[in-house]
C-alpha cells in the first residue's frame, strides 16, 4: 500500500477519534451541568426530596431534605428514617416504605412527627422508579412539604369553633342564623330547649315558623335590620308544642364571604314580664288590702273622662272615711289596725256591684267610684248598704268593735270633671258628714265648700297661732271645802287672735285633735302652766297647778321624758303638778294606761281622772290604777240639790272615791245650794263659777288676797 495513502487515513482517523472524544467531553459536561442544574432546581424547590433503595437507605437529599434534618448531604446518605425519628414514628413511616414497593404507586398522607423533639406535620407522597440502563434499579422516590403552621392553624380554628360552639351552646339566649329567606341555618342549645325541636328539626324550618309575627310585620323588622345593621324588638315565640312565650330579640346583619345572613339572639323574658305586671300592680294596687289604689283611680276617671257617654249618664264618688280610726289605731296597735282594715275593704266589696270599683285611698281612706248613674238615688242606695254593711262589729284580737264610717259623695259633672276636684268635693261632704254627728253620708253642695273654706282657714290660724304667740292661758281656782282656802288652780288655754277676740277650747280643740296640733299645744300649755305656778310658789303661796292630757298627748311615748324636762326646766317641785286625764283616755286600753300612769307617778305628779262618771269604767282597773283624785263631771252639779238621780250618783262617787282612798274634787259649782249640798257629802274640793272665773296668771295672787278670810258657804 502506498505509504501516502496511508498517512493520510491515519490522519483522518486521528481527526475522528478527536472529534469523537470532543463530543463526548461536551456531552459529559452537559451531562454535568443538566445533573448540577437538577440538583439546584430539586435544591431551590421549599419540599424535601430525597431517593431511598429498597433496604430504605438514602441514596439522596436535596437541601432542603438536609437542612430540615440539620444535616449534610454525606451525613444523610445512608441513613434510615430509624437515624432520625423515634421508633414508634419510625417503624410506621418504613411500613408505609414497603407498602409503596409493594403495590408501585403513587401514595400519599399527612404525617405527624417529632424531630429533634419538636411536633410538626408534612404533607408526604412516595412512588417507584426505576433507572432505565442496563442494570434497570429501582429506587423510591418522596418528597414531604411541611405542613406544620397551615396544621396548627386550622387546629386552632378548628379549637376556635368548637370553643365558640360551646360557649354558644352554654348560653342561656337563643342563638339563629338565617339567611334572606329566613330559612335557619344553625342554632344553638338553648333554642332548641326553649323551642321543644330537635337541632335537626330546627334547620329544617324558618323564621317565621316559630316567631309569632304576621308576614308583613315580620317583612318589617327585615327591613329595619337592613337600614339599621341591628334592630331590637320583642315579640312571642312559637314552641313546637303550640304554647306561645314572650321573647326579646336582637337581630344583627353579617357578612360572611359574599353571603349575607341574619343572625338573631333571642332571650325567653316570661319572668320579666310576670315581675313587670307583678309591679304594675303593686303601682295600681294597695299592698294591705289588695285593693286598687289613688293612682288607679287617677287612671280611671281620667279614662272615663275621655270617653264619650250621655248626656244623662252620672258617675258617683264616695269617699268614706272611718270614725275615730286612729282611736282603735293608737290603743290597740298598727298590726290591729291593719287587720280592721283588710276586714272593712271586705264588707265593702260585698256592698257594691261588679260595675262599681273600690279602691283604698290611704290610710283608713276608702273610694267607690259608681259609674253609669241614671239618679242620684242609686248611689243613696250604695251608700245605706255601706252603713248597714258596717253595723255588726268587728273581731279584732279577740275584742269586738264596733266602727263606723262617714261618706261624702261628689257627682262627675255636677260636682267636678277632674279627679282633684271630685276627691276634694267629696272631701268637704265627708267632714260636713261627721260634722253633722259621723255615721252618716252626705252630697257635696256648695255651702259645705264655704263651711269648708272657713274650716281650712281656721286651721291655718291654728297652725300660725304658736309661732305667733297667740294662746294664753286662764286658770280657775280650786277649793278645798275642809279648810276653806284655794289650794290650786286648772290651767285653761284661751286662743286670743289679734283683734283681742278670745276663742275658747270648744272652737278649736277638736281640730287641732285631728290635725295632730294638739301636741305642740299641749306642750307648750304644760311649759306655761309650770312657769306660772313657780312663780306663786316663789312669791309664798304654794298652790298647785292642774293641766289636761288628751289622748294624743298620753299614748307618746316620750310623755313621760317630756313632763320630766319640763319640770326640770322649770325648776317647778313636781308634787305642785297635777295631771288630768279624762276617763275614756286610760280605759282605751287600761294595761297600758296603768303602765305609764306609774311611770307619770315616779316624777312626783299627781293625777286626777277628769269628767269621771260620763263613760264606761271598770272599776278593777280604777282600783289599780295609781291616781290621786277623780272629779265628778259638771252634768251630776248642774241640778243636785234637787234632782235625786243626780244627787245618787254624787253621792256614790264621793263614797266610792273615798274607799279607795281618793280626793274628790266636784267641776260646774256655780251657786251656793250645790256648795252646801256638796260639802254634806263630804266632798273634798269644788270649783266653778260661784268659787271663782278662770282668770290670768297675773290675776291670781290677788284673787288669793282677797278670799284669804276663805269663801262664806
Amino acid at each position: 500500500m502506498d505509504t501516502g495513502m496511508q498517512s493520510s487515513r491515519e490522519v483522518e482517523l486521528s481527526r475522528r477519534i478527536e472529534e469523537l472524544e470532543r463530543r463526548e467531553a461536551e456531552l459529559l459536561l452537559q451531562l454535568r451541568t443538566e445533573e448540577k442544574l437538577n440538583a439546584k432546581i430539586l435544591d431551590a424547590l421549599p419540599i424535601n426530596i430525597f431517593l431511598e433503595d429498597y433496604e430504605g437507605r438514602t441514596i439522596f437529599a436535596n437541601k432542603q431534605a438536609c437542612d430540615c434534618n440539620g444535616l449534610t448531604s454525606e451525613e444523610l446518605v445512608g441513613k434510615t428514617v430509624f437515624d432520625f425519628f423515634t421508633k414508634p414514628i419510625a417503624k410506621k413511616i418504613r411500613q408505609d416504605d414497603i407498602h409503596v414497593w409493594k403495590a408501585k404507586q403513587l401514595f400519599t398522607k399527612e404525617v405527624q412527627t417529632d424531630f429533634l423533639g419538636q411536633e410538626g406535620y408534612v404533607y408526604t407522597g412516595k412512588t417507584i422508579i426505576s433507572i432505565e440502563d442496563e442494570l434497570k434499579k429501582e429506587y423510591l422516590l418522596g418528597f414531604a412539604l411541611d405542613i406544620t403552621d397551615r396544621v396548627k392553624a386550622e387546629k386552632r380554628l378548628k379549637e376556635s369553633e368548637e370553643l365558640f360552639r360551646k360557649l354558644v351552646d352554654q348560653a342561656a339566649d337563643s342563638f339563629f342564623l338565617s339567611n334572606s329567606e329566613g330559612q335557619i341555618l344553625d342554632v344553638n342549645t338553648a333554642a332548641c330547649n326553649q323551642l321543644g325541636y330537635s337541632r335537626e328539626e330546627l334547620l329544617n324550618l324558618s323564621i317565621k315558623d316559630i316567631v309569632s309575627l304576621s308576614a308583613d310585620k315580620l317583612a318589617t323588622v327585615y327591613e329595619k335590620v337592613a337600614k339599621r345593621k341591628s334592630y331590637n324588638y320583642e315579640h312571642g315565640m312559637l314552641r313546637k308544642d303550640g304554647s306561645v312565650f314572650p321573647a326579646d330579640t336582637n337581630v344583627g346583619l353579617i357578612h360572611i364571604g359574599d353571603r349575607t345572613l341574619y343572625l338573631g339572639l333571642s332571650r325567653d323574658i316570661s319572668d320579666r314580664k310576670k315581675a313587670e305586671k307583678q309591679m304594675e300592680h303593686m303601682a295600681y294596687h294597695d299592698s294591705l288590702t289588695g285593693l286598687p289604689n289613688r293612682w288607679y283611680i287617677h287612671t280611671y276617671i281620667k279614662r272615663y273622662l275621655t270617653e264619650e257617654r250621655t248626656q244623662d249618664e252620672k258617675l258617683a264618688f264616695l269617699l268614706l272615711d272611718l270614725d275615730h280610726f286612729k282611736v282603735i289605731n293608737d290603743s290597740l296597735g298598727h298590726q290591729a289596725g291593719d287587720l280592721l282594715l283588710q276586714q272593712v275593704a271586705k264588707r265593702l266589696h260585698y256592698s257594691i256591684s261588679q260595675d262599681d270599683t273600690l279602691a283604698r285611698l290611704g290610710g283608713d281612706e276608702f273610694i267607690i267610684v259608681l259609674p253609669n248613674l241614671k239618679d242620684h238615688r242609686e248611689a243613696v242606695t250604695v251608700c245605706e248598704k255601706i252603713m248597714k254593711a258596717m253595723e255588726d262589729p268587728f273581731f279584732i284580737e279577740g275584742q269586738n268593735f264596733k266602727v263606723s264610717t262617714s261618706i261624702g259623695v261628689s257627682i262627675v259633672p255636677d260636682h267636678g270633671e277632674d279627679i282633684h276636684t271630685l276627691i276634694q268635693n267629696a272631701d268637704i261632704a265627708m267632714y260636713s258628714s261627721k260634722e253633722q254627728g259621723r255615721n252618716s253620708f252626705r252630697f257635696f253642695n256648695k255651702v259645705m265648700k264655704d263651711s269648708a273654706q272657713k274650716r281650712m282657714e281656721m286651721e291655718i290660724s291654728l297652725r300660725q297661732a304658736l309661732e305667733k304667740n297667740e294662746f294664753i292661758l286662764h286658770y280657775q281656782p280650786k277649793l278645798n271645802l275642809k279648810t276653806g282656802t284655794i289650794y290650786g288652780m286648772e290651767a285653761l288655754i284661751r286662743w286670743q287672735k289679734e283683734d283681742n277676740k278670745l276663742i275658747y277650747p270648744g272652737q278649736f280643740i277638736e281640730l287641732a285633735e285631728e290635725t295632730g296640733l294638739i301636741i305642740p299645744i299641749g306642750e307648750w300649755v304644760l311649759r306655761e302652766a309650770c312657769k306660772q305656778c313657780k312663780i306663786w310658789n316663789d312669791a309664798g303661796h304654794p298652790l298647785t297647778v292642774s293641766v289636761n292630757l288628751s289622748a294624743q298627748q298620753f299614748q307618746k311615748h316620750d310623755l313621760t321624758e317630756m313632763i320630766a324636762k319640763i319640770i326640770e326646766e322649770t325648776g317647778l317641785n313636781p308634787n305642785a303638778l297635777e295631771l288630768e286625764l279624762t276617763e275614756s283616755t286610760v280605759m282605751k286600753e287600761p294595761k297600758q294606761a296603768t303602765y305609764m300612769l306609774q311611770q307619770l307617778k315616779e316624777l312626783g305628779v299627781s293625777i286626777s281622772i277628769d269628767d269621771f262618771g260620763t263613760g264606761f269604767s271598770s272599776l278593777s282597773y280604777l282600783n289599780q290604777f295609781p291616781i290621786d283624785t277623780l272629779k265628778i263631771d259638771r252634768s251630776f252639779i248642774y241640778d243636785a240639790h234637787e234632782n235625786k238621780a243626780n244627787q245618787s250618783i254624787a253621792s256614790a262617787i264621793i263614797s266610792l272615791a273615798h274607799s279607795l282612798g281618793l280626793n274628790v274634787v266636784a267641776e260646774g259649782v256655780e251657786n251656793e245650794e250645790q256648795l252646801k249640798f256638796l260639802k254634806t257629802k263630804q266632798c273634798d274640793a269644788v270649783q266653778g263659777y260661784f268659787v271663782g272665773k278662770p282668770m290670768g296668771g297675773e290675776l291670781v295672787l290677788d284673787y288669793i288676797k282677797k278670799t284669804a278670810c276663805g269663801i262664806c258657804y
